[in-house]
């Protein structure tokens, strides 16, 4: 029966690089586009070439060694090796006897699976009501992580037929360093996640997403610890899909050092500029062997051995092995062939020299020079030499009275004569005499501060004097960013203490600055919440609802319970505050009875400042 399994997975290992090409129109060694997409070969995922590694630090991990046929939910005491990792339960499935899914959900999975015939549904969930629907599966690894080693994780995440809020979530991955750790939390169904229980580390996460299909997933990390277990299954963040039951699958968990991924080539040798590197594979009877460039397929290149020349292209070079049991590809090789001719346009100043091997040139024009390399990859150097003169400048210029002019390494207050040396353009001395003067300043701006306002108020700012000749005005706030170019801001509204700047200045664009402080008063952060009301439709106190401040933005979320703990109400999101009714006192449609129902306030107010309200409140008829 193993056997058969076996050749089995072998045989459905080796289709998926040959025989799924057949739907996609896909050839995958012939360097030609077949399908029209913009991918060719190796490029087009339809060629994914599942690496065959010999072997996974995941016991069973295809799900393919089993002890009974799954026919019903919570079966993965079916499969060999795998535990129930959570409380909650995840699911086994196989196709020996159809069950595909959560029968309760219900969820179905996509066909065929990537890798034989079982793997494991779980659901994504939230800890509600004691219970923690995110389910989670795990197993003892056949040896412990080394630490200090990065692992690689390659396994494929099943995804429902259009099924809402089961098209993407975050997966996880998480290790302890004892086997006896697993389960984690016994069977305590407020654990939560591995974390919660104390013994676990998330190894790391990833956002997955699809749509009726199998998509491929590869992570890696560096083990901190000599872990011995793993476990895999929803990140410990709140799907915001938790009320559409989200349910995934995954198979085929190939778990190994990096290195384990990818065939190493037997034997690289030569140098590319004496036009003899030798990339060879080891050569077994009954393999064929295809080389790829850039992941497409070099035409006639069928050996275990390339050899490349400076008549090749420079790209990442590999070879796909096929064998009696499936495919695989080689490590990667980066060809890059060093120029014999490099171009070089260089500009330096007057005394100053430019040094190419042993030669050094002082004198504009052009110049061919050969540089000898170890490696026998001689290279000319063509020399374009351009010698730039220093310059000599006079300026003048002008600077507000009060402020600092700077120009280059000069930084002054007072006018007077002063001699520049700058970089010009070439990057050459350029020296420049420079005679400054001062243009005086006015009286400026005047504000009557502080401006004491209540939160969610609205004023005008504007100083109480001002200079006439200052025409431009720019107000900053304390981050110094922009936020209005006029002298009068109307309708400005602050929700936190703070002092605003006003910055000035005249047709010579000098400048003054003066400051407003702002003081916000946030006493009415607050809303009033009756305790009691009565929907009897007589118009008066029908509805029960919040009454707000000016300092409200929002309420994210309003609810009401019955004694049992049970929500008969909930509105999220509210902002529109003067047209919100409130709770009707209705309950699936009926009147809800008489007495004390507990409410809960989430509020938001414009300084976001968070405030949750709870009481209770009474309903009468």
């Amino acid at each position: 029966m193993l056997n058969q399994v076996i050749k089995k997975i072998s045989f459905l290992t080796l289709l998926l690089f040959a025989c799924s090409l057949i739907h996609a129109q896909e050839i995958c060694d012939n360097g030609i586009d077949d399908d029209a997409d913009g991918l060719i070969d190796l490029n087009d995922e339809d060629c994914n070439c599942i690496s065959l590694i010999e072997s996974s630090l995941i016991p069973n991990p295809s799900f393919e060694e089993m002890t009974c046929c799954p026919n019903a939910n919570e079966m993965l005491h079916c499969a060999v090796n795998w535990i129930q990792a959570s409380a909650a339960t995840s699911d086994y499935v196989h196709a020996c006897e159809g069950y595909l899914g959560n029968n309760s959900i219900p969820a179905v999975a996509p066909l065929p699976f990537p890798d034989g015939e079982g793997a494991v549904g779980f659901r994504d969930g939230q800890q509600f009501a004691g219970w923690d629907y995110k389910e989670y599966v795990g197993a003892c690894l056949t040896e412990a992580m080394e630490v200090g080693v990065t692992y690689r994780l390659d396994f494929f995440v099943g995804f429902q037929n259009n099924i809402s809020g089961s098209m993407e979530f975050d997966m996880a991955f998480f290790g302890s360093t004892n086997c006896n750790n697993l389960p984690f939390g016994g069977n305590n169904f407020n654990i939560g996640c591995p974390v919660n229980a104390g013994n676990y580390t998330q190894l790391t996460q990833q956002t997955v997403s699809g749509n009726n299909a199998w998509v491929n997933v590869v992570v890696e990390f560096v083990a901190d610890q000599p872990y011995e277990v793993i476990v895999l299954g929803p990140s410990c963040e709140l799907n915001p899909f938790w009320m559409q039951d989200p349910y995934f699958y995954v198979d085929r968990l190939a778990f190994e050092e990096v290195g384990a991924f990818g065939i190493p080539f037997d034997n690289v040798s030569g140098t590319i500029c004496q036009n003899n590197i030798v990339l060879s594979i080891n050569e077994e009877p009954g393999n064929t062997y295809q080389w790829y460039l850039d992941g497409v397929a070099i035409i006639g290149e069928t050996d275990p051995s390339i050899t490349l020349t400076t008549d090749d292209s420079e790209g990442t070079y590999l070879v796909v092995i096929t064998t009696p049991d499936g495919c695989s590809s080689s490590k990667e090789y980066d060809l890059l062939i060093p120029p014999y001719y490099a171009p070089i346009d260089v500009g330096i100043c007057e005394n100053e020299f430019f040094i190419v091997g042993t030669d050094s040139i002082n004198q504009s024009g052009y110049y061919e020079l050969t540089i000898p390399a170890m490696d026998g990859c001689d290279s000319i150097v063509q020399l374009t030499l351009d010698v730039e003169p220093n310059t000599y400048s006079f300026l003048k210029d002008t600077f507000c009275e009060g402020n600092t002019y700077v120009l280059h390494d000069l930084s002054t207050e007072e006018p007077g004569l002063y001699e520049i040396n700058i970089p010009n353009l070439a990057g050459c001395d350029s020296i420049i005499e420079l005679e400054l003067s001062t243009i005086p300043l006015g009286t400026g701006v005047i504000f009557n501060d502080p401006i004491e306002v209540m939160l969610g108020e609205f004023i005008d700012l504007a100083p109480a004097f001002y200079d006439p000749r200052l025409i431009y005005f720019n107000w900053y706030d304390v981050s110094n960013i922009l936020f209005a170019e006029t002298l009068v801001v109307e309708d400005f509204q602050p929700v936190d203490n703070t002092t605003l700047f006003l910055e000035s200045s005249d047709q010579y664009g000098c400048d003054v600055i003066d400051t407003v402080e702002i003081r916000v008063d946030k006493s009415n952060i607050q809303v009033y919440i009756p305790n009691a009301f009565s929907p009897d439709g007589n118009g008066i106190n029908d509805f029960f609802k919040y009454y707000e401040t000016i300092a409200l933005q929002e309420v994210e979320a309003f609810a009401v319970f019955n004694r049992w703990g049970a929500e008969v109400y909930r509105e999220e999101n509210i902002v529109e505050h003067l047209t919100f009714r409130g709770w009707d006192g209705q309950f699936k449609g009926k009147d809800a009875a008489v007495g004390v129902y507990a409410y809960y306030i989430k509020a938001v107010f414009l300084d976001g400042n968070e405030k949750i309200f709870e009481g209770d409140v009474t309903l009468f008829r």
